[in-house]
């Protein structure tokens, strides 16, 4: 018999993620935490077969303009994708929907088997028209050795490694209070190439404070001559090192700071044994009019191998999740040309 319980204790919870075929930060206890800082609900909810834990799945209620909706990041993790549990797991999730008077359900496992999707579009889900998390990873194998690494990144990257080096560009590892430096240098490259930043205050500094107390993120600072130039917040979970956040300042530009900065969270990942190097979002295509063509170069010359992922899953709840869809999926040309009206 399959019941649906919320887990209230943390060990019970990380153990069955961590012990999962795909553990993702995404749907870590710590990942909770910083939602609930951000003034989000959340239900930490797990599928028992009998009394075994055989599912997990961390949902957020999200409240926007056009629709409130719930939304399952990486979720829901499963031991196995058999009917009976995924039918339990959803006949509970929409009756919570509906009580709050959601207008759908919102799955993003980012990666699963043909069969396993054919589940949902049974289900009744649909692709979702756009993505949450970014469509595309580059990803380095942390079980090669240093120097196979540094073989497969393209010559200019590895010479503005040692460039930066020998330039005496240090790389140290920043605290709580140091996290404003990273935002900064966010700030400045949002200008510079139209970045949309986050709307909740604090974001990225209550991001830290919720997986730094856990271990899982750390800030590193590149700077030369006590002066920092490029920062990066990077997340330690599972068998995989996330570059989930990086930005850089415009001044000494000749250093090339990023370059031993990404060099040196490599590195981090594999002193701890751990198994990738996610680059976490990068252009699906070589497109170099792509608006990420910039940093997708960059990454991939580190050797680093695209990784592609799937849309989310929609199961709508109301008759107007229609008209959610057609807004979705209008905003990414919009948001393109109001960027080439503000470039021109």
């Amino acid at each position: 018999m399959i019941s649906i319980k919320e887990v209230t204790e943390k060990q019970i919870w990380e153990n069955f993620n961590l012990k999962s075929k795909k553990p993702s930060f995404l749907q870590s206890w710590a990942w909770g935490e910083f939602q609930k800082s951000l003034d989000r609900e959340i239900f930490r909810l797990g599928v028992y077969e009998s009394d075994d834990l055989v599912g997990i799945c961390l949902v957020i209620e999200e409240k926007a303009k056009t629709a409130s909706f719930f939304y399952a990041p990486a979720g829901p993790v499963l031991s196995n994708w058999d009917k009976e549990p995924l039918d339990s797991l959803l006949r509970f999730l929409r009756s919570k929907a509906r009580e709050r008077n959601l207008s759908f359900l919102r799955l993003d496992p980012r990666k699963i088997e043909k069969k396993d999707e054919q589940l949902l579009f049974k289900a009744g889900f649909l692709t979702a028209p756009e993505y949450v998390q970014p469509p595309c990873s580059a990803l380095i194998d942390l079980y090669q050795s240093e120097q196979e690494i540094l073989a497969k990144m393209a010559t200019t990257t590895r010479y503005n490694i040692g460039a930066s080096t020998r330039k005496n560009v240090k790389i140290r590892e920043g605290g709580k209070e140091e996290v404003s430096i990273f935002i900064e240098f966010l700030k400045q490259t949002s200008k510079k190439h139209y970045l949309t930043l986050p709307g909740e205050p604090d974001y990225h500094k209550k991001q830290f404070d919720a997986l730094s107390q856990e271990g899982l993120m750390k800030l590193f600072i590149a700077g030369y001559q006590g002066v920092p130039l490029a920062a990066a917040l990077v997340v330690f979970y599972g068998d995989t090192a996330y570059y989930l956040h990086a930005a850089n300042s415009y001044q000494q530009s000749k250093l090339r700071a990023a370059y031993p900065l990404v060099w040196h969270s490599i590195l981090a990942g594999k002193t701890l044994g751990l198994k990738k190097f996610d680059f976490w979002g990068i252009a699906e295509t070589d497109d170099p009019k792509h608006s990420w063509a910039g940093i997708t170069a960059f990454k991939l010359s580190f050797g680093a191998e695209r990784e592609h992922y799937q849309l989310p899953y929609d199961l709508p709840l109301k008759v107007y999740y229609r008209l959610v869809r057609l807004i979705e999926t209008s905003r990414k040309p919009l948001r393109k040309l109001l960027k080439f009206v503000r470039k021109g």
